[in-house]
């Protein structure tokens, strides 16, 4: 039985976060945001107790929460929040990858794909991250966590070719991760290249769903 009230108010706050930021309402975006998160790893625990590979989407959880609470402070902490997110991919990575990988052609098209997606998001993003204050340090750190992204989005897609994955399970993360892709993609091009109208309500609602998609197919997967 995976609905439980920490998944009510997790939703719940999400919705307060999502309208938030598309109100400019900061005191609430500053509860909201990582509440949201906070209720979602509690969620997570009542499920699972973390119990098998579950514990590393949950640290998951945990670096992102991080990540939220570092990015609202002070936008000058972009780089220590990047790295928090950093973390939680390659938990995310950790957590996908404990069998290893089917060698067959459907993962390596996705690999090639995925990857053509991302190297053209960062020839996108790149004049403009070359343009901010250290600008070299910043690509070199956006490009690390860049391909970490893509890997965890990859690792998510293979999920579809695995054994022991169930379609249901295999559904969710992948659109949870895509989801999280593309919440970041909308960040760097609203951050980097050009103001997005109310870009902070989308960024925000695709990562809440990406999360929400990533640790409900996690959690289907390790509780059979």
């Amino acid at each position: 039985m995976l609905i439980k009230w920490s998944l009510f108010l997790a939703v719940a706050f999400a919705f307060l976060d999502w309208a938030s930021t598309w109100k400019g309402w900061k005191i609430r975006l500053y509860i909201a945001k990582p509440a949201t998160l906070l209720f979602l790893i509690i969620w997570t625990i009542q499920i699972t107790g973390w119990q098998s590979g579950m514990v590393w989407f949950g640290i998951a959880l945990i670096f992102s929460l991080i990540g939220d609470i570092v990015l609202l402070l002070n936008a000058r902490f972009f780089l220590i929040g990047l790295f928090s997110f950093l973390l939680a991919h390659f938990c995310f990575l950790i957590g996908f990858n404990l069998e290893p990988l089917p060698l067959t052609l459907g993962p390596l098209f996705l690999l090639i794909l995925v990857g053509i997606s991302a190297s053209r998001v960062l020839k996108t993003l790149r004049p403009g991250v070359l343009h901010v204050p250290r600008g070299k340090r910043f690509l070199a750190a956006v490009s690390v966590y860049g391909l970490t992204l893509t890997l965890m989005v990859q690792s998510a897609l293979i999920t579809f070719f695995r054994a022991d994955w169930t379609l249901p399970s295999a559904i969710l993360v992948s659109i949870g991760a895509v989801l999280f892709y593309t919440s970041d993609t909308l960040l760097g091009y609203d951050r980097f290249v050009k103001k997005v109208k109310h870009g902070q309500s989308y960024v925000h609602l695709t990562y809440h769903l990406g999360q929400i998609g990533l640790v409900t197919g996690a959690m289907l997967h390790f509780l059979r």
